[in-house]
């Protein structure tokens, strides 16, 4: 095996720079070497701890790549850092050769990863520490927690209480119970062993995205779907190109939160037609587009990156 040395810098808390989904995907191919000093591929997120490390690697030779799973784009042309603010949260993203996001981008330098693809246990580690859960490719469709009788109404898991997170939750609550989990609640540990055994008790789960943009689909959708829920989702219609759009109930079909309310009343109410949302696989006839998997990852680091 070659010798590749890389380094992560500006990554989020709980980040571990050796068991992670690039570092595993490399070492498929490559004797992985972490190298602070002097690394061939430096690894850099949006700076949650805003120290900008990525700074001292400016003048150095490596290649700079950025990856994020946040509802924010690369920095491809500007030496200063880009400061973003983002449903309360502030982003410092530096300036990269390559990157890794969510985007639908057509740049030669650019790959789409969008976040959903990283909880998915592909090498079969089990867990990266954070998230401290992941889910293995075979069982995506049955698993302990889809088999689980479905004796609740409805979960919703969030931290961040944006408007329409918290109208969909009080417009439902007026139906039946909807039980949140989350920092609003104080009652969540942010595991996702710890969601999937909350959720895995619920006909549906709510699972709205912070912002509907193009491309930006999280683990939201995926959590929800392999609980066994029906995913009462937040996002664009584009979700149609990562994932089979009548698994779920998708809040962009609607023209009102009053429809969509109105709507899940119903399936709740009909059997055969919520069996329909949860018989539905969350790909199109159950198959992970190549494009998602690593072997497609690997090869854009070969014939592109490390070209």
């Amino acid at each position: 095996m070659d010798k590749l040395k890389i380094n992560f810098v500006d990554f989020w808390p709980g980040f571990q720079k050796d068991n992670n989904y690039f570092y595993h995907l490399l070492s498929t191919r490559y004797d992985v070497v972490i190298d602070e000093s002097d690394p061939d591929l430096l690894f850099f997120s949006v700076d949650y701890a805003r120290v900008k490390e990525r700074d001292k690697y400016k003048n150095h030779r490596c290649k700079k790549i950025f990856y994020t799973g946040e509802s924010v784009s690369a920095n491809f042309g500007s030496n200063e850092s880009v400061e973003v603010t983002n449903h309360q949260a502030q982003y410092s993203i530096g300036k990269c050769d390559y990157a890794f996001t969510y985007d639908f981008c057509n740049r030669a330098n650019h790959y789409r990863l969008p976040l959903w693809t990283t909880y998915i246990d592909w090498f079969n580690k089990g867990s990266y520490t954070n998230p401290s859960f992941l889910l293995p490719e075979d069982k995506i469709s049955v698993n302990e927690f889809t088999l689980k009788p479905k004796n609740k109404f409805c979960a919703f898991v969030f931290s961040n209480p944006i408007p329409m997170r918290v109208e969909i939750f009080n417009k439902l609550s007026q139906y039946k119970q909807v039980d949140g989990f989350g920092e609003p609640f104080n009652n969540w540990t942010d595991g996702e062993l710890d969601k999937y055994q909350i959720l895995s008790n619920y006909k549906f789960s709510i699972c709205f995205e912070n912002r509907s943009y193009p491309g930006y689909y999280t683990e939201k959708p995926f959590h929800a779907k392999t609980s066994g829920t029906v995913p009462i989702y937040f996002s664009d219609k584009q979700i149609s190109n990562d994932m089979n759009e009548k698994a779920f109930i998708n809040y962009a079909d609607f023209n009102s939160m009053d429809s969509l309310v109105e709507y899940v009343k119903k399936v709740d109410q009909d059997n055969q037609l919520y069996q329909q949302y949860i018989e539905e696989p969350l790909f199109k006839n159950n198959i992970i587009k190549d494009e998602f998997k690593p072997n497609a990852v690997l090869s854009f680091f070969e014939n592109t990156i490390l070209k």
